[in-house]
């Protein structure tokens, strides 16, 4: 079952991103100690601007850009105001029009593999102002918990009988296109311990791609009921707890591939 981003645009995996941790308050620190500049950031595929909306009261303008209109209308909700420096557009990050040097952060979440670096790059080399960084952020799933294994099973298994193969090379593709674009200067980790009740969890996997329930259809259902049986023994009081690592890597963006 092939993932085209298009799913960003279903409704049902907007509402569900509601359920998604933020990332740790240490990568924001992170971040801003990254920017040379307070001027501007550009968040690219914001969703509903878990990055924008944290970052906001820091710079003086934020460009959150997505190309799904839903995405932003619940990103503008969610932020209900209180950041009127965030202009919110719907776009390709692509086809955006960006001022040289314009940029003191760029950052992605969770998004740079669902762009074309050979359009995209290019543009981020000749917007970003001197010393401004490119930070590529991904990790709000668990990745830590006594029932860890349990819970990986579950994921393995269904990509498996949705005919797909976990993680495999096409994903792995996908994920990697854009190294060579990326002149990488530091990574780092960042942990949050969470703790949020058993059935946000499981509705939060609907948010993601592999798991919209217009795609899976009938067989969301059966998902659900699967990852509710390996995962109830350990919950508490209906809640279930676990670690949740964020990874950054942060560099410059190249005008050309590197060789």
């Amino acid at each position: 079952m092939t993932n085209t981003g298009a799913e960003f645009e279903d409704v049902d995996v907007v509402a569900a991103y509601v359920h998604r941790p933020d990332y740790p308050p240490a990568l924001h620190q992170r971040l801003f100690e990254l920017s040379p500049g307070r001027r501007r950031l550009l968040d690219l595929g914001c969703g509903p601007g878990k990055l924008a909306r944290a970052l906001a009261p820091h710079f003086a303008e934020v460009i959150a850009v997505d190309p799904s209109a839903a995405m932003l209308r619940l990103g503008q909700a969610l932020d209900g105001g209180a950041n009127r420096n965030i202009g919110w557009v719907q776009s390709r990050a692509e086809d955006l029009a960006l001022d040289p040097a314009a940029i003191d952060l760029t950052v992605a979440g969770a998004s740079l593999h669902w762009m074309d670096p050979a359009e995209l790059f290019p543009k981020l080399a000749h917007a970003m102002a001197p010393g401004a960084v490119l930070a590529a952020i991904d990790g709000d799933a668990p990745t830590d918990a006594p029932w860890i294994d349990a819970y990986q099973a579950v994921i393995v298994g269904w990509v498996k009988r949705l005919g797909d193969t976990w993680n495999g090379p096409a994903h792995q593709g996908r994920m990697s296109r854009h190294a060579p674009w990326f002149d990488v200067r530091g990574r780092e980790t960042f942990t949050a311990q969470v703790r949020q009740p058993l059935e946000t969890l499981i509705a939060c996997q609907h948010s993601r791609a592999t798991w919209a329930r217009a795609k899976m259809g009938p067989l969301a259902e059966a998902f659900d009921a699967d990852l509710r049986a390996a995962l109830t023994p350990w919950a508490d009081d209906g809640d279930i707890a676990f670690e949740m690592e964020s990874r950054l890597v942060w560099g410059r963006a190249r005008a050309a591939p590197s060789p």
